[in-house]
């Protein structure tokens, strides 16, 4: 059995949310706009904002991490109340983003630590992080905002688009293979 590096056990990881983010945007769009709309007392109010949320800590933690290698910054800056289409189109710049940085990313920059300046209300002192740290992170944080959004959609009788890593994995190995 071939060992796989941590860069590319990162960059699985990456995929893996990404398309089950895909499944998000398919079982949205099938909501009325009230739904999408409503205020559900959540960490962020609407559905739309919890997603945009995951978009926004993904897309500003990979563009700073770029600046190590002064690789691809994205230049997209999305609207400040976000459409469906506009969270799709969101997406898929933030993916280009990813995948251009995973496309630099060694085992050895995993170590390397940035600045991170203060931005209340998040934090409130300037922090060195490290790139191991923030992409463990960002795949934690997609995956609790994810745990979210499946207890808001089951409590409207909605089932969420649950793509579990093995019928992810037989999928990506066999196309016929889905869940």
């Amino acid at each position: 059995m071939t060992r796989v590096s941590e860069v590319e056990s990162l960059r699985k990881w990456f995929s893996y949310n990404a398309r089950v983010r895909n499944g998000y945007f398919e079982t949205l769009a099938k909501l009325s706009p009230e739904e999408l709309s409503r205020d559900r007392g959540a960490s962020f109010p609407t559905l739309l904002d919890i997603l945009g949320h995951t978009l926004s800590g993904l897309s500003m933690w990979i563009n700073r991490m770029s600046k190590l290698h002064n690789t691809f910054v994205s230049s997209y800056n999305p609207p400040e109340t976000l459409s469906l289409t506009d969270l799709r189109r969101f997406s898929e710049e933030a993916e280009k983003e990813v995948d251009d940085f995973f496309s630099h990313l060694t085992e050895d920059d995993l170590d390397q630590t940035y600045f991170v300046p203060k931005l209340p209300p998040w934090w409130d002192e300037d922090y060195t992080a490290s790139v191991r740290g923030t992409l463990y992170h960002l795949v934690e944080h997609e995956l609790q905002h994810r745990g979210e959004l499946n207890a808001l959609l089951w409590q409207i009788n909605v089932d969420p688009p649950i793509l579990d890593w093995p019928f992810m994995e037989l999928s990506t190995h066999n196309p016929d293979q889905s869940r």
